[in-house]
């Protein structure tokens, strides 16, 4: 796997900031807090529960410790459930009680803790730059000294390993990651399959059933402050595949234009997407108002309001969910996103939910010892909700082969650059979200939003 150079843009303060939604992660609305015992609800295999116990109990030496670990991150509902149920097994075999809060506002908390000489045991949060914010102010523990650099090295990828490092010392696990791809029901999709299509195939197949009078793309963007995300990782991706991993590294980390020739290609080729009611699914209008959870819903009404949809690597578990009736492969399938230049074929872009710690107490270092290991990621890949990074999840730990087939895809490419969303602060972060959002109302405000973006980048 070649690795992307990780650059970083320089970040103001964050005291105060307001946070953002994370990429795959629902709106939870207000905070949610609670202990994960008798919250979450489990129903894993057996043979990963026993495993994750013993890795657990092995942990802490056989004793059960004891103690209180505090985490925040931003899941709600049954997301939150999911995830909580994954660290049931550690509590039950170490006696550590995770108590956890779930809000938007997460950023906000954690400066606050921080202020108040009180901070978060463990965060869960999307941003490399807020990491390396708080690695250089001091506020976060080296995971080498905490949980150790040989440990690490067995669980993750030096592509991984090397997002999380700022000047030798490593501050962040990776627990989720996230990729964008084309999704469709296979039933009823006549457009181009195989993992050599290519985005000029795609665009004539659209045009075409667009002129057909079938609608091909699904979309919906509503998200409240974050409306526009899904749109923006659409262009992102666009991006990546036509201008190469080094310009959206350069992008992310400020040593790139966003008013610049690769952007505005991206916007271009996005403008066909949402030209219209015939190209995408109730028009712009309709996209803007629509929940992202419930854009895939037109593939499967009789007959299809659209259909193709670039969304998640969790776009499985949010349709498979939706309709139980549903069958993975059959009738829900997706389609690496297509390469506009084809040497950027195999690049992938990525996002995620990365561990960090703020305290290092013997509780603080099991948890965090413990969502590193390749049995919580083994948990993680069983709620069928997200893709885990550390190496050593067993692909059969996937409830279907879909989403065993999805962590290949992202795990297994050559070359891996997290999206410029994952690196920026959040001020340039929400302001992508809007860019995006905005053109699909109307695309002559692209220009003044792209000279917003390039000033909010250098900090003005």
């Amino acid at each position: 796997m070649r690795t992307t150079h990780l650059r970083r843009a320089a970040w103001p303060a964050i005291a105060g900031v307001t946070s953002l939604l994370l990429a795959g992660c629902a709106d939870i609305g207000d905070e949610q807090s609670g202990s994960t015992s008798g919250g979450a609800v489990s129903g894993f295999p057996a043979e990963l529960v026993d495993a994750a116990s013993e890795r657990a109990s092995g942990i802490v030496d056989g004793e059960r410790i004891g103690g209180t670990v505090t985490l925040i991150g931003t899941w709600g509902g049954a997301e939150r459930d999911r995830f909580l149920a994954t660290l049931e097994p550690f509590e039950e075999a170490t006696g550590i009680s995770v108590e956890f809060t779930g809000t938007e506002d997460y950023e906000s908390l954690i400066q606050s803790g921080i202020d108040s000489g009180n901070p978060i045991d463990i965060a869960a949060s999307a941003n490399l730059g807020l990491i390396e914010h708080y690695a250089e102010t001091g506020d976060l523990v080296d995971l080498n000294d905490l949980i150790g650099a040989e440990n690490l090295a067995d669980n993750y990828s030096d592509t991984f390993l090397e997002s999380t490092t700022v000047d030798g010392s490593n501050y962040g696990i990776w627990s989720m990651v996230d990729n964008y791809m084309l999704w469709y029901n296979p039933e009823t999709y006549e457009g181009p399959r195989g993992a050599d299509v290519t985005w000029d195939e795609i665009s004539s197949w659209a045009e075409d059933s667009a002129a057909a009078g079938t609608t091909p793309w699904c979309m919906g963007l509503s998200a409240g402050a974050n409306t526009g995300w899904p749109a923006s990782y659409f262009v992102l991706n666009l991006l990546l595949k036509q201008a190469g991993p080094d310009f959206t590294s350069a992008l992310g980390a400020g040593e790139a234009s966003w008013d610049s020739p690769e952007v505005r290609a991206a916007f271009d080729a996005f403008s066909d997407v949402v030209a219209g009611p015939e190209t995408v699914n109730g028009g712009p209008d309709g996209a803007i108002s629509t929940d992202p959870g419930a854009a895939g819903a037109g593939m499967y009404t009789d007959p299809p309001q659209c259909e193709l949809m670039h969304w998640g690597t969790f776009t499985s578990s949010i349709v498979l969910g939706n309709d139980p009736s549903l069958e993975p492969g059959t009738d829900l399938d997706f389609l690496p996103m297509p390469a506009i230049t084809p040497e950027y074929a195999d690049a992938q872009g990525y996002g995620g939910t990365i561990f960090s710690a703020f305290s290092d107490r013997p509780e603080v270092a099991a948890l965090m010892t413990y969502l590193g290991s390749a049995e919580h990621a083994d948990l993680i890949a069983a709620t069928g909700n997200w893709t885990a990074a550390n190496v050593g999840v067993d692909p059969a730990s996937y409830p279907n082969e879909l989403l065993a087939d999805i962590a290949t895809e992202i795990l297994g490419a050559d070359t891996l650059v997290p999206f410029p969303t994952a690196v920026t602060a959040p001020a340039v972060r929400s302001a992508i979200y809007t860019t995006t959002a905005e053109f699909v109302r109307d695309p002559s405000s692209l220009d003044a939003n792209l000279r917003e973006l390039d000033a909010l980048a250098a900090g003005g």
